[in-house]
């Protein structure tokens, strides 16, 4: 299937959608490529499976098509989602592709899926789907040595501070297929994971160059006063650039207006793992990363406990880890306050799978978490019988979800040493 002769990222965008579902409709969906980023539905996911569907499509002209894991009415929790993507001219109801708009059925209706900003392919998609493979590969996580005899490209770099950098890289040698409105949606994505390109921060090489590369490109969007000036040579030190990444921050930030259950939702991945001390069994494990702290969120959400109670429940989750990240109240030197970290964890009606994970978490050098009390947030702890809960501030600030959630599943499923690198 030949792919679709567009001459702008909207047009693509809004063709494939409409293409592709009716592909579904008529059963004709197996010859399209799916590209997708993880469930969490970041900024990064989002922009490297847009990059990446319409690089298949106009330098491989094969049809293919970008799907975002994030049910079309959560697309609302990520405001700084929202502003990239309105940035660039795209239209949010229109132009995204939301795992909800697939037509349920038993079976995901294609084969073929690219992985970007993942590596491994949730279960719900080769589920009853015996022809499905995986044909590409684009991600900066911790590698778990799947699809290589299927996947081409197969890139997995880390340390990589954002997927988007790597798709973005693949363009150096296509440069009239990046466009202004791809550029700026990937660069978008490459500030917000990055801390803005600071230097010593989350930054490597891969996204400097890519930056690099983009900036100019993305400065054509003459309309657009943010991004003037973007084509230094070094976007790093660019006030445009650095306003842009302020705002995105400030954007992402912005969540009071969300309950527990949003908070939770808004940034989550599922693990299935298989514990050491119940082998016979899969458990689910999920994480969701929270940009505020326990004590300004448990006080002001008096139905945290029932609202997280509920969420485990009607996932079916046996652990429940919540990761905070914020900035403290308190201005330093630099103009803002110190970054924070913390870690709760709930586990659901298995005692003896809550008593290792929590002494192993405390173990855990890499992490380095201290151990605090629920009274320290201002509050005491309200989970009822069943659920066991424990709560730590972390020490190790550089330690985000993607250095997490390796060392929750060694320890889960019995790989000790892994945990204390």
């Amino acid at each position: 299937m030949a792919s679709q002769r567009t001459s702008s990222l909207v047009e693509f965008l809004r063709q494939s959608k409409a293409a592709y579902l009716d592909a579904v409709k008529a059963g004709d969906a197996r010859d399209w490529t799916v590209v997708m980023g993880n469930e969490a539905g970041d900024l990064d996911s989002i922009a490297s499976a847009i990059a990446f569907a319409w690089y298949t499509s106009k330098v491989n002209d094969a049809a293919a098509v970008p799907l975002t894991q994030t049910p079309r009415a959560d697309l609302h929790l990520r405001a700084e989602n929202l502003h990239a993507i309105e940035l660039v001219k795209l239209n949010p109801d229109t132009d995204i592709l939301c795992i909800d708009d697939v037509p349920a059925s038993d079976a995901f209706p294609s084969s073929k899926f690219a992985l970007v900003d993942h590596n491994r392919l949730h279960p719900r998609f080769s589920r009853d789907n015996p022809e499905c493979r995986v044909v590409a590969v684009v991600d900066h996580h911790e590698d778990e040595g799947l699809y290589k005899d299927s996947a081409d490209p197969r890139i997995v770099v880390v340390p990589t501070g954002s997927c988007s950098s790597l798709v973005a890289c693949l363009f150096e040698e296509h440069r009239d297929h990046m466009t202004p409105e791809l550029a700026m949606l990937l660069l978008c994505s490459i500030l917000i994971d990055t801390g803005g390109l600071k230097p010593g921060g989350k930054a490597e090489e891969a996204d400097r160059r890519a930056a690099s590369f983009l900036a100019p490109i993305a400065s054509a969007l003459q309309d657009r006063a943010v991004i003037t000036g973007l084509a230094q040579p070094s976007p790093e030190n660019d006030p445009s650039l650095q306003g842009l990444h302020a705002t995105l921050q400030a954007k992402k930030a912005s969540v009071a207006h969300l309950n527990t259950l949003d908070l939770l939702r808004r940034d989550y991945k599922e693990y299935s793992l298989t514990p050491a001390t119940t082998p016979s069994r899969e458990i689910l494990v999920g994480l969701s990363s929270v940009p505020i702290g326990f004590k300004s969120w448990l006080p002001r959400h008096h139905d945290f406990w029932s609202h997280t109670e509920r969420f485990m429940t009607e996932r079916g989750l046996t652990v429940l880890g919540i990761l905070t990240s914020f900035r403290s109240e308190k201005i330093g030197k630099s103009g803002k306050g110190k970054h924070r970290r913390e870690q709760m964890y709930v586990v659901r009606d298995d005692e003896d799978l809550a008593k290792a994970l929590f002494d192993a978490l405390e173990d855990c050098e890499e992490l380095q978490l201290k151990r605090k009390t629920f009274p320290d947030f201002g509050v005491h702890k309200g989970f009822g019988p069943g659920f066991r809960t424990r709560i730590w501030k972390q020490k190790n600030v550089d330690a985000t979800r993607k250095t997490t959630a390796p060392v929750v599943k060694a320890i889960i499923e019995g790989r000790r040493g892994i945990a204390n690198l």
